[in-house]
């Protein structure tokens, strides 16, 4: 509840006091007596109580100045006092709720105080009464309006709020994605080699030494590709965000799989054409991270990559002839992801972008990865 306000209520009693002092009194007049006092002191100490009270305000102000219109004291500027309480009661209760209290009440003063139509002091008080409603109703239009900016500007600060914590979030998980499709078929590419090495090391030391140097060149270039993705999160420049990784790596990769020992096809249909960034980097790490499943996994297989370029859509689809059962455990495309991230990321991927994946053991062995991206 709002405190009283002393300060204009003390300012109105010392006007109107100050007022019968000095205001002369006709020859039809009543003397100032204590009555007159006590009325004026009424009206002025009212105005205290306007903002807790306004209706209460307003009766108060309107009967003791129609008293004092009764009793015939000389005029002082009592009228202003109900001006005041009907302004505040219109900022209380809106222009609709106040307008029958101010119509009783500038009727009850027209008949009691401004009931001589020789003068214009009823016009005025009238005039005056509605432009006290009328300001009253626009100050709390406005008051409305500038609460609601106010709630409008808290929400948008909590939405950019939220929206940059989304974004964070978006970046973060792209990020993860990347580095964990990178690092698991470079991971898995050297685990294979070293394998390799160390079972021919005795007997085939060339073909070690061809491990050995796959292993090199793996390595090489997922520190190249580490260091390109420290650079970027260093940077400030948002340009250097976008996705590096894209179809044009294809070849590269299938050769570094091949390198491990997966006999690895790759099928291109349809007509190549420039691709959106996100859609390019999905695709490629989609490949990416079926083949790394394929040397974790599928044990002796072969895997074939099929690129299809279509109107409105682009889909790849990579299978093995590996082991696989319908749990996805111990082989396959899939089986590595069902309990890592990599097929959750792949569907995250996928999900982002619109598009829609399945993967799963074929029916003639082996497992499959499908996804298609709309253009």
């Amino acid at each position: 509840m709002r405190g009283i306000d002393v300060a204009p209520a003390a300012v109105a009693v010392v006007v109107l006091v100050l007022a019968m002092t000095v205001v002369e009194t006709g020859p039809d007049d009543r003397a100032f007596d204590a009555l007159a006092v006590a009325l004026v002191l009424a009206c002025g100490g009212a105005l205290a109580f306007r903002r807790q009270a306004p209706l209460a305000v307003l009766a108060v102000t309107t009967s003791a100045l129609a008293a004092y219109g009764l009793r015939g004291y000389p005029d002082v500027p009592l009228p202003l006092t109900v001006i005041v309480a009907l302004y505040a009661l219109t900022v209380a209760r809106g222009p609709a709720r106040s307008w029958p209290a101010a119509a009783v009440a500038v009727a009850v003063l027209l008949v009691t105080v401004f009931d001589d139509a020789t003068t214009l002091f009823p016009a005025l008080f009238v005039s005056w009464a509605a432009g006290a409603v009328v300001l009253g109703g626009s100050v709390l239009s406005r008051r409305a309006e500038l609460v609601a900016l106010e709630e409008r500007a808290r929400r948008l600060a909590e939405t950019r709020e939220e929206e940059a914590r989304r974004r964070v979030a978006e970046e973060r998980l792209r990020i993860a994605r990347d580095l964990h499709d990178s690092v698991a078929h470079t991971l898995a590419s050297i685990s294979v080699q070293a394998g390799v090495g160390a079972h021919v090391l005795d007997d085939r030391p060339g073909d070690a030494r061809d491990a050995l140097l796959a292993i090199k060149h793996t390595s090489g270039e997922a520190l190249t590709e580490l260091r390109a993705t420290l650079g970027m999160l260093r940077s400030d420049d948002t340009t250097s965000r976008e996705p590096a990784a894209g179809l044009d790596r294809l070849p590269a990769l299938v050769e570094s799989s091949r390198a491990t020992g997966l006999p690895v096809d790759l099928v291109v249909e349809g007509e190549a054409r420039p691709l959106p960034p996100a859609i390019d980097a999905a695709a490629f790490r989609i490949v990416q991270e079926s083949l790394t499943n394929v040397i974790r996994h599928a044990g002796p297989a072969r895997a074939t990559v099929a690129v299809r370029h279509g109107d409105d859509r682009l889909e790849i689809e990579v299978t093995d002839t590996g082991r696989s059962t319908p749990e996805g455990d111990g082989g396959g495309t899939g089986a590595g992801s069902t309990a890592g991230h990599g097929l959750a990321g792949m569907r995250e991927r996928v999900a982002l972008l619109g598009g829609a994946l399945d993967a799963g053991p074929r029916p003639a062995g082996g497992y499959r990865v499908r996804a298609e991206l709309p253009l």
